[in-house]
């Protein structure tokens, strides 16, 4: 009697699958965004202390992927998962006698969730890195956002690899898989970074933390590489996002006034290594993140999507 109660819990989840469609998998760098628009009140431009926006038309140009109309649904491929998932991973375990033991291992810093209220402010952070530069690091995460995008869309992030902790990347790099193995590309158009805001910053397990929220406006769509037809999405709508960002940098590395490089020695074999070009060093062959020099993305939350 006593399984068949703890199995209740498995079984009203399954029901509400059933009952409830799955959310079609999302688009955008980290498929943050999606076909519903979520979070509230939409953007507010002042809700940012940052006024000039960033934009890809200069830079990157998209053609010969315009294809008319859009189509979105259910993912019933993700469903069917989700239900296996549950009977043979979840099932099982709520069978046990609840013991659980064994932990998770990171080669990267581990950023619990953080809450703005636990937050210092980000003027107070001159005290640890007197040449830290707000505006210089809103403008390097505004750019970033879209190399995001625009590899995400090439699908090869691999060049972004230094920009991003250990965990991110690979979560990233899973994600971005299935658009490999299901010839689909997740195209993102019209580019632009409408304000990038810092939250404040705190020091955690030997890292220094800044969050961030940056306002976006993207097209986003999925396209079948073999049809040329947009699978999901709309080639004609246009998104403003809100996203979360969270940055780590090893406490004690200060801002280089350097023009956009970050020579370093590599700290596997000491060898001169420039990271800001390459993501191996030339001479051990070692995968180099920039968080032992400078800020990488742990983890990135979207907070709200309001199509227009």
């Amino acid at each position: 009697m006593k399984k068949i109660l703890r199995l209740i819990p498995m079984i009203v989840l399954i029901l509400g699958l059933v009952i409830v469609p799955v959310r079609a998998r999302g688009f955008d760098f980290g498929d943050f965004s999606g076909d519903s628009d979520f979070g509230g009140g939409g953007w507010d431009s002042g809700g940012s202390d940052w006024g000039s926006s960033w934009d890809d038309d200069d830079d990157y140009s998209y053609s010969g992927h315009h294809s008319s109309g859009s189509s979105s649904g259910s993912d019933i491929e993700a469903f069917i998962f989700v239900i296996i998932f549950l009977v043979i991973i979840v099932g099982p375990s709520l069978l046990k006698s609840g013991k659980k033991s064994g932990k998770s291992t990171n080669n990267g810093p581990y950023i619990q969730p953080t809450s703005t209220a636990s937050l210092k402010s980000v003027a107070s952070y001159s005290g640890v890195d007197p040449s830290f530069s707000p505006t210089e690091f809103k403008e390097k995460l505004a750019n970033l956002y879209v190399r995001f995008q625009n590899d995400w869309q090439a699908k090869n992030i691999s060049e972004l690899r230094p920009y991003m902790s250990d965990a991110m990347f690979a979560q990233m790099d899973r994600q971005l898989d299935t658009y490999r193995q299901r010839f689909e590309t997740n195209h993102i158009d019209r580019i632009a970074v409408l304000g990038v805001e810092l939250l404040g910053w705190k020091q955690e397990n030997g890292y220094d933390i800044m969050i961030a929220k940056l306002n976006t406006r993207i097209v986003d769509y999925v396209m079948d590489d073999r049809t040329g037809k947009v699978i999901r999405g709309s080639n004609t709508k246009e998104k403003f996002m809100t996203y979360e960002w969270t940055m780590a940098r090893t406490t004690g590395v200060v801002t280089s006034r350097s023009t956009g490089t970050t020579s370093q020695t590599c700290p596997y074999c000491g060898a001169h290594v420039d990271i800001n070009h390459s993501t191996v060093c030339e001479y051990c062959l070692s995968v180099l993140t920039t968080d032992t020099f400078d800020w990488v993305v742990t983890n990135i939350r979207a907070l709200s999507q309001q199509t227009r």
